[in-house]
């Protein structure tokens, strides 16, 4: 688990360093930790794959963590954030970025115990895949990709921080999305989709879906072949009914 831990305070960063890698090393999990002593440093660094959640103090000099985490949304609106703060009145204001918790200071490993166990079951929820750029292996959470391209034997993978370049095909790429429960018969909502040969969609970024294109949430358009232009629409209005559904419930 790779985390960020965002405070401008030393023996705070330093103390919940300390406390995180005690729960790591009691549940026998990997990590990285990243530590950084203000919001620029941070977001100088930051990148949706980066990481896969950070814990951000709200109150830093400079640029606050409340406008940190503000930024850190536009880019990456599913990482969570974990706000460290003095005073519980403070958490109330994570409610505006969607903050997964909050851990009031002196942070005590009893409570801390608690949100590593919620961490835990959300980051297992989320699906991700392993690929390989520039012969490094890399993780891809599926809630950043945007679409993907094929070209030969690589593929063009749109992400909000811009494009991975993997050397893949994309008969492989919707085989691991097919084991995940992401891509098949398109009656079933999945939000990716084959559009066209050698292009597919991720409908959670879909802005809407015209006579030809799939209109993208970077403004790009992902054409559709004929063939395939009654199974989109019908691929499109599932993922929204079961996408509505899933909110209501």
């Amino acid at each position: 688990m790779n985390l960020a831990l965002v405070d401008d305070m030393k023996y705070d960063l330093q103390s919940l360093q300390g406390l995180i890698l005690e729960y790591f090393s009691k549940h026998d999990i990997k990590s990285d930790i990243s530590l950084f002593s203000s919001g620029e440093q941070f977001l100088d660094a930051f990148s949706p794959q980066s990481f896969d959640a950070i814990f951000l103090d709200n109150i830093l000099d400079g640029i606050n963590g409340m406008d940190v985490a503000h930024r850190v949304r536009t880019i990456a609106p599913n990482i969570p954030i974990i706000f460290i703060t003095t005073e519980e009145s403070y958490a109330l204001e994570g409610y505006e970025v969607q903050a997964m918790d909050y851990i009031i200071k002196p942070v005590k490993l009893d409570r801390l115990s608690v949100v590593m166990d919620r961490l835990k079951k959300k980051c297992r929820a989320r699906n991700v895949i392993e690929i390989k750029e520039n012969r490094m292996t890399r993780q891809l959470y599926l809630d950043d990709v945007l679409y993907i391209r094929s070209s030969g034997h690589f593929l063009e993978i749109q992400t909000a921080m811009g494009s991975l370049k993997p050397y893949m095909t994309m008969e492989y790429f919707q085989s691991m999305l097919k084991d995940l429960g992401e891509y098949g018969d398109s009656s079933l909502g999945l939000r990716f989709q084959n559009c066209c040969r050698g292009y597919m969609v991720c409908l959670d970024h879909v802005r809407s879906l015209d006579a030809s294109d799939f209109l993208m949430s970077d403004g790009n358009r992902i054409p559709i072949s004929r063939p395939k232009y009654k199974e989109m629409q019908a691929a499109y209005a599932n993922y929204l009914f079961r996408h509505t559904r899933s909110a209501a419930d």
